[in-house]
């Protein structure tokens, strides 16, 4: 048998060597696109007046050649500075070009369902350049998309980033996997492997030409490393409803591969299935029954239903579900699974749970947040439009960073 599969082994060594040198390389990317990236900073007032801030990123849009005045980003990046700081006295509103060189920033407009939002300079600056943008269309599925943006700059305790200029900006690469619409908002979305963190948010998702396709919005790191980015088509109406300039580029072909590239991978993947088709008839042996083993009923519960906090400030929390709905959020009065004061993306009663047990399910309720309430897809659930999910399942509250797990215990 150890010699069968060291044939096997040997035949996919081969075929893979082939397949991978029949098909062309990834293009390189763009570094002129980290010109056109800064650094936001937003600081709110707590109700009792204590200055909190939040950091994400953002891209210059404008007339290709001009000096730009105007900053894309998610709305969520500047949400505390729009809500608390409105409500509670004003706000502050930066972009940062390097450690030392700030400006002040002027909030133009924004559209929180489809989160995005525009800012502006007192003036064009020479420091950045705008970026052109393209709409991505369904024949670029497949395609190579990097994901730019400041994310370490979320936790204010790394050291590690100095002067977050161009130069500090991390860049992840990964492949357009979906597009798809977000029930409930109608959002363009598309997901991609190309991670993120928090920081990353507003931050631009290019394609191979170096055109933004997306503002990285989103991610899950329990869902086989799915991201999410919103389609810059969603922040174009915001834009001409402002009379702002930008750029759009060049339709771009998307690169075909030869047909001679195809035909070899394809043998070569024929090769490896007839060779292990053929090599495992000789030494096939009967298999062994696998041991029966008893299913709980629908509506049979496997174990005590709870929700697990995947969010740092947590440490794995569990809260056990004992028939009535459990609230998520900042309340601390009325919440059993509460979050501190600040935390990005969570408002005050924001979802609420409970454990179906005739149908075996976590029902999940968004309470009208601010901030939605997703799937770990990255799929919003409607406001106070009840979402069933199976056991072992994952949602989060505004941000990848505050996932909740369902489970049986």
């Amino acid at each position: 048998m150890k010699r069968v599969r060291n044939r096997i082994a040997a035949a996919l060594l081969a075929a893979l060597l082939l397949s991978a040198a029949a098909l062309p390389a990834f293009a390189d990317f763009n570094q002129d696109t980290l010109n056109g990236i800064v650094m936001i900073t937003t600081g709110a007032p707590d109700k009792d007046g204590h200055m909190n801030y939040w950091r994400g990123t953002g891209f210059f849009v404008g007339e290709a050649g001009k000096d730009p005045q105007y900053i894309v980003t998610n709305c969520h990046v500047v949400e505390e500075f729009i809500l608390a700081g409105k409500a509670l006295g004003g706000g502050e509103l930066h972009v940062r070009f390097d450690k030392d060189d700030e400006a002040e920033a002027y909030l133009v407009d924004y559209d929180a369902e489809k989160d995005v939002a525009i800012l502006r300079l007192a003036e064009a600056t020479g420091k950045r350049v705008s970026l052109q943008m393209r709409v991505p269309q369904e024949d670029s599925l497949g395609s190579e998309a990097y994901a730019v943006g400041y994310p370490a700059a979320a936790d204010l305790t790394v050291t590690a980033v100095n002067s977050f200029s161009q130069k500090d900006a991390t860049v992840t690469t990964g492949s357009i996997s979906r597009f798809l619409t977000e029930s409930g908002t109608g959002r363009n979305l598309i997901q991609t492997d190309a991670a993120l963190g928090g920081g990353n948010s507003g931050g631009p998702l290019i394609d191979s030409s170096g055109a933004v396709i997306g503002i990285n919005t989103a991610g899950s790191k329990l869902d086989q490393n799915l991201f999410y980015a919103v389609s810059v088509g969603e922040v174009l109406p915001l834009l001409d409803k402002n009379s702002i300039p930008y750029t759009l580029a060049e339709e771009q072909a998307v690169p075909e591969i030869p047909l001679l590239y195809i035909g070899i991978a394809a043998a070569a993947v024929l090769f490896i299935v007839i060779a292990a088709v053929v090599l495992l008839a000789r030494k096939k042996k009967p298999a062994r029954p696998a041991p029966a083993q008893s299913v709980p009923a629908k509506g049979e519960a496997a174990g005590a239903p709870v929700l697990r906090s995947m969010a740092p400030q947590h440490g794995g929390m569990v809260v056990q579900l004992h028939g009535s709905p459990v609230q998520l959020g900042r309340d601390a009065n009325l919440c059993r699974l509460v979050y501190q004061d600040g935390t990005p993306g969570v408002s005050s009663r924001h979802c609420q749970v409970y454990y179906d047990q005739r149908e075996g399910v976590f029902v999940v309720t968004d309470l009208n947040s601010t901030y939605g309430t997703f799937l770990s897809n990255g799929q919003r659930i409607a406001p106070n439009t009840p979402a069933k999910l199976p056991p072992r399942s994952a949602f989060y509250l505004g941000e990848a960073d505050n996932t909740v797990c369902t489970d049986l215990e």
